[in-house]
């Protein structure tokens, strides 16, 4: 019963991640260029606030990179399902 229990709580634990990585959002405040960053590690999009002529609305995004920041994280989850699984099997 605990193996079961451990595995959903790390995926859990990886897909929260997941979307907070996908979602962090890293504001920078330059005197002539204001705009936020998205993704972690991986920036899948910029969104520009202020530009030197003026305020902007203008979203850059990067599908790629946003399948590239995806794939990293189920990667680390793989990876632990993988680790689990083997402790399991050791016993």
């Amino acid at each position: 019963m605990k193996g079961p229990f451990v595995r959903l709580v790390w995926i859990i634990v990886c897909s929260l991640l997941t979307i907070m990585g996908a979602g962090w959002g890293v504001r920078y405040d330059w005197p002539d260029f204001v705009h936020v960053d998205y993704g972690f590690p991986a920036k899948w999009a910029t969104h520009t606030l202020i530009t030197f002529t003026g305020p902007s609305d203008r979203w850059i995004v990067d599908p790629t990179m946003l399948l590239i920041d995806v794939a990293v994280w189920q990667t680390i989850l793989i990876i632990g399902i993988i680790i689990l699984e083997l402790k399991v099997l050791k016993k």
